[in-house]
């Protein structure tokens, strides 16, 4: 069948595709994706993931089979993730796990990380597991727990693993009743409450498993084996001499720790206590995805073949019925038209199958029972007895003095010792011959060996000598040995044993001829480290100097009387391929020959190199090592000069400096004025105080006025800062806005480059001359503001000012000259009161004129009233400002408008019962005070005019 589901195993499915099947479309059918198959028809793309949980089944792709006719793809369910069949997959390598904890963090253990499969929900089940699994797939591990904790589990098409009792993850009560087909029967079909399944059934019923005790072979070898053994407490049946029947059955799991054992062994049993009875029935109703899940319980009943139980009675269509209650392990069925059949790559896109799917028919198979199954032993391991262990351990080795040891040139040139260490064949610590040995370890390391410094060589068993090789040269050594045998038994060590590693005899190979170069009093030979054989950098890496011989032939030979002097030459110079150059003293001038001999560490000379014949050159141009010089003529360097120290002028003071670090100069006070370094970066300043420049790259451009104030400023970063003193009448421009003092050092400029604020102390015009506007004219005692016209000058031009009015309050006044000669103005005061007037100038008008106030002032309370006169002649100006107000007591102020200024003159009456003494004792321009000789009250009043004359 096309899709076959198993309880708690892999199962398989198969689908097979049209012949017009795309190209493309079996191009993306890639291995290891998914496949899922869902009741109805959707669209996978909308759905997503979400298949995954509303698939009726959910399988893994690992094959196909593709040809110009059959089309098909294959695989097996979710569980594959954990383990297949074989046990390939994720496996749980050594060191292993062991295991003690509950049943949820046993198998939360087991799943680790990492994994396709992922927890899902995990029940608790009595009990506390206790084992240890290595080399074993991931599924073979939960079904051990799971089986030995009588809890069974389950991975979801979403790729999460429940795993608990059978009841907490299945229906326990059954709702499904299957009953065999039986034409003309109201049973077949569904109940209100029940779903009935009809069909052909098939019941199986054996005892080849039936078993009446069972022996668990648990951890251990030979005798030492650990067992569980279970009995079965039912046994019906006799044999043929009337005894009762034995079928004792041997199961072997050498996994299993001894407390398992027991356990293990009546899981084992349990399943082999009865009968096995199996059906199987085929229905044509093959959407049983909606009646019961694999796992499911459900009712059975076929009275034909004795599936009845009368402890079991339900009303089922009408009728009532007593059927047997069994578990459903299995079921297959086809994929037929109807469903969606959507594939998931391994990047998670979905891809819809559904047009291409060649859709089958047939029935349904429900395996309901005992799980189908051959007769086992009930493990998969072989039974029989296991090999009894090796007991026998190897006794102690004896060493064969006197060990023999050598010295070899290892493949870098460097002199090594060898040490041959010999042994007697040893037995078993009981005496016995040792048969199974394997190998021997040696150990050794430098005299006297402590803690863990051992290092260890091995020897094949069958031999009684071994080479222990990259000693020291005249190094003591500790020995130690014991032999092991093939079942890893090892003996205890030798007694150990000391011998010193043979020194270095061998001596360096004969160097090449040197390069020499002689002068009036001395001969400086170069020499490349080569072997007289060829090559440079060559020698003996245990080289340590090499000797200078004089002769005056060249076959003479080097002694004690030739030696002029030794020159450095070591591993690290040949390795850095660094030339050995040394100058020894030699006042003979004639013609010299220069031999070399290479000596080693150890003291070994090698046979002298060729000679090399020189000359003594003028002084001045040989090749010099050390020179102090005086005084340079003129002349041409023809060769590079690498400076590792410094060129300068002087050692203090004013000097000018070359070395690694740039160029430098120093005045005379040993300051540091200039800098430039081969990084980029530089430093210059004209001085250290007082008026100078400084430019870096680190500090910009910096200017200082002889005070030593910085007055700019230019940063590296983009900030600045100029200014033209340091105090006094100034001006400051910065990246924070432009600023101006006085000379009292008041600013009186401000203007913001964050706000935008701007403020000026003192007068600010539009121009010198013509027409303009002057904001605070000088001489002015109020704010002011002047217009002044092409043709006019700043007296007569018409302004605006604020100034302190009556009744407290400030107002602001605008007046000036007209073209007809009217003098005319405005008031507007703080509480909305505002005065207007126009006032004739010339000679030829006598007027008078009413001056008014109007608007929502503290005195008018918002009406429009009089507040004087205003006289205006060819002689004379004159205005007058009546008024009233309720008066008592004995003096009193008497507040009034005035619409002009300087000051005027006050004239009051009281207005009482009886004439009193009274005066006018003080005046301004706004108000005057007043005094009675008899207190005034009650509806009393001071009436008033103030007269304004001399304008």
């Amino acid at each position: 069948m096309p899709v076959n589901e198993k309880l708690m195993d892999l199962g398989s499915w198969r689908l097979t595709l049209v012949e017009e099947t795309p190209r493309t479309i079996l191009d993306s059918l890639g291995y290891f994706g998914h496949v899922a198959f869902v009741p109805g028809r959707l669209e996978p793309a909308l759905y997503g993931d979400q298949l995954l949980t509303m698939a009726r089944y959910v399988g893994v792709l690992t094959g196909r089979d593709v040809d110009h006719i059959r089309k098909t793809v294959d695989g097996q369910s979710m569980a594959v993730w954990l383990g297949d069949a074989d046990g390939k997959g994720d496996v749980i390598e050594a060191p292993g796990l062991s295991i003690n904890a509950t049943f949820p963090n046993a198998i939360r253990q087991i799943l680790g990380s990492g994994t396709a499969v992922v927890e899902g929900t995990l029940y608790s089940v009595p009990g506390t597991y206790r084992g240890r699994h290595v080399w074993q797939s991931k599924r073979k591990a939960i079904d051990y727990i799971c089986s030995t904790m009588e809890a069974e589990w389950r991975v979801n098409g979403d790729g999460t693993l429940d795993a608990g009792l059978a009841t907490d993850l299945y229906d326990e009560v059954p709702d499904t009743v299957i009953v065999r087909r039986r034409p003309n029967r109201f049973t077949d079909g569904d109940d209100l409450t029940l779903h009935g399944l009809r069909g052909d059934m098939g019941v199986a019923t054996d005892v080849d498993d039936w078993t009446t005790r069972l022996v668990l072979l648990a951890e251990g070898q030979g005798d030492a084996v650990v067992t569980g053994v279970a009995t079965n407490p039912v046994n019906p049946y006799k044999d043929l001499r009337g005894g009762l029947v034995k079928r004792t059955r041997l199961v072997s799991e050498s996994t299993t720790t001894p407390g398992n054992a027991q356990g293990r062994a009546e899981y084992q049993l349990s399943k082999f206590t009865g009968n096995r009875t199996a059906m199987r029935m085929t229905t044509d109703d093959y959407d049983v995805i909606g009646a019961f899940a694999v796992g499911d319980w459900a009712w059975v009943y076929d009275p034909d073949t004795g599936l009845v139980d009368t402890d079991n009675e339900i009303t089922f269509r009408g009728e009532r019925i007593n059927p047997v209650r069994l578990r459903m392990v299995g079921a297959s069925w086809p994929i037929r038209r109807g469903m969606t059949v959507a594939y998931r790559n391994k990047d998670g896109a979905w891809l819809d199958l559904t047009p291409y799917v060649d859709w089958e028919g047939g029935e349904t198979t429900v395996d309901v029972g005992d799980m189908l199954q051959g007769l086992s032993n009930g493990g998969t391991e072989p039974v029989g007895p296991r090999p009894i262990p090796d007991s026998t351990i190897p006794g102690v080795v004896t060493w064969d003095l006197p060990f023999e040891s050598g010295v070899y040139l290892d493949s870098s040139g460097t002199t090594r010792a060898r040490m041959l260490v010999r042994w007697e064949l040893p037995l078993n610590d009981d005496g016995s011959t040792i048969l199974d040995g394997d190998h021997y370890e040696i150990a050794y390391g430098v005299s006297p060996v402590t803690g863990d410094e051992w290092q260890t060589a091995f020897a094949p068993w069958g031999v009684l000598q071994a080479m222990v090789n990259d000693l020291s040269p005249g190094v003591e050594y500790d020995f130690r040995i014991r032999a092991v045998d093939t079942s890893n038994n090892q003996g205890a060590w030798s007694v150990t044993e000391t011998a010193l590693a043979n020194p270095d005899t061998i001596p360096p190979s004969t160097p090449a001829a040197p390069t020499v170069a002689a002068s009036l009093i001395a001969i400086q030979i170069t020499h490349q480290l080569g072997k007289a054989s060829g090559g440079t950098f060559n020698l003996e890496l245990d080289l340590d100097h090499l000797e200078v011989h004089v002769g005056a032939t060249s076959g003479f030979t080097p002694d004690e009387t030739t030696l002029r002097g030794k020159v450095a030459a070591n591993a690290g110079m040949m390795q850095a391929e660094i030339p050995a150059v040394g100058t020894v003293p030699e006042p003979n001038t004639t013609l010299r020959q220069v031999k070399v001999v290479a000596v080693d560490q150890a003291g070994n000379r090698s046979d002298p190199s060729a000679a090399a014949s020189v000359t003594a050159l003028l002084i001045d141009d040989a090749h010099i090592s050390d020179l102090t010089v005086t005084k340079v003529t003129a002349g041409t360097i023809s060769a590079n000069w690498l400076i590792g120290a410094s060129i300068r002028t002087a050692s203090s003071g004013q000097r000018v400096e070359l070395n690694t670090s740039g160029l430098q100069m120093y005045n005379s006070g040993n300051a540091l004025l200039v800098s430039l370094a081969p990084t980029g970066t530089f430093f210059l300043r004209s001085g250290t105080t007082g008026a100078r420049i400084d430019l870096s790259t680190v500090t910009g451009l910096q200017i200082y006025n002889s005070g030593g104030v910085r007055t700019a400023w230019l940063d590296v970063s983009g900030s600045f800062e100029l200014r033209s003193g340091s105090s006094g009448a100034r001006i400051e421009l910065d990246t924070s806005g432009l600023r101006a003092y006085n000379s009292g050092g008041t600013q009186t400029v401000n203007i913001s480059a964050s706000s935008g604020d701007v403020t000026i102390v003192g007068q600010f015009a539009s121009g010198v001359s013509g027409r303009r506007i002057i904001v605070n004219p000088s001489g002015t005692t109020d704010p002011e503001i002047r217009f002044v016209p092409a043709s006019g000058s700043v007296a007569d031009a018409f302004r605006m000012y604020c100034k302190q009015g009556g009744f407290g309050e400030g107002f602001l006044r605008m007046e000036g000259v007209e073209s007809n000669f009217m003098r005319s103005y405005a008031q507007f005061g703080q509480g909305g009161v505002t005065e207007i007037g126009a006032i004739p100038g010339d000679a030829s008008h006598d007027t008078w004129k009413n001056v008014m106030t109007f608007g929502t002032g503290l005195a008018d309370g918002g009406r429009t009233r009089l507040v004087g006169m205003w006289h205006e002649s060819a002689t004379e100006r004159t205005a007058m400002i009546p008024g009233s107000v309720a008066a008592s007591g004995s003096t009193g102020l008497v507040d009034y408008d005035g619409f002009y200024v300087p000051s005027y003159a006050a004239i009051m009456t009281p207005k009482a019962g009886n004439p009193v003494g009274h005066a006018v004792t003080a005046q301004s321009g706004d108000n005057f005070t007043w005094t009675v000789s008899v207190a005034l009250s009650g509806s009393d009043r001071i009436n008033y005019w103030v007269i304004r004359t001399s304008l």
